[in-house]
């Protein structure tokens, strides 16, 4: 990718507002859940960023959540091969797991570091929708909410009918009567 300059203007109004969504706390949170899942120490040698960045160590997570949902994980260093074992890593979510893609990141986030904060909440999300496909894996931040549908019989939905809501101005006979802002308008 290419190396960007200083942001300016509204650019860099926005990234300094992305950068203080950053939570420290969260990241080490997903720091202990990666390698809960992997089963090793998440390295500690480079930043968070550095050691997601090639994508290979979030292919084998979701390997390890979805065995056999990564085929062929890339090992080079070019900037495509790096970027398409995100994009792996961002299918099998979607594809296995059912992850919307609007609770993901994007490629781009995580090859630049541009929106890591995006980053932590795609994980998150990965792990949300891995604990409600296994319960025996560890979780990050609270589980879905299970679907609660309810069915009413016909008599209880009639009784709504009669019933007029607030919006149909039945609000014990208030109206706007008598409510005059400023000076009458002079015709």
């Amino acid at each position: 990718m290419a190396n960007r300059g200083p942001a300016y203007g509204l650019s860099a109004e926005v990234q300094r507002k992305i950068e203080s969504q950053y939570d420290v706390k969260l990241e080490q949170e997903c720091k202990d859940w990666i390698s809960a899942i992997v089963g090793e120490p998440f390295p500690e040698d480079v930043s968070f960023h550095e050691a997601l960045k090639d994508g290979t160590l979030l292919c084998r997570v979701m390997n390890v959540i979805c065995p056999g949902s990564i085929k062929k994980v890339n090992s080079s260093k070019m900037a495509f091969k790096i970027m398409e074992n995100t994009q792996f890593f961002l299918a099998a979510g979607t594809e296995h797991l059912g992850i919307p893609k609007s609770e993901l990141f994007q490629t781009v986030d995580l090859y630049e570091g541009t929106n890591m904060t995006q980053v932590l909440w795609g994980l998150t999300a990965v792990a949300r929708y891995a604990r409600r496909a296994n319960k025996d894996l560890p979780a990050l931040g609270p589980d879905l909410a299970a679907k609660n549908e309810r069915h009413f019989d016909e008599e209880t939905l009639n009784k709504g009918q009669s019933i007029v809501g607030l919006q149909a101005g039945g609000f014990k006979g208030a109206n706007q009567e008598g409510m005059t802002f400023g000076r009458p308008r002079a015709l």
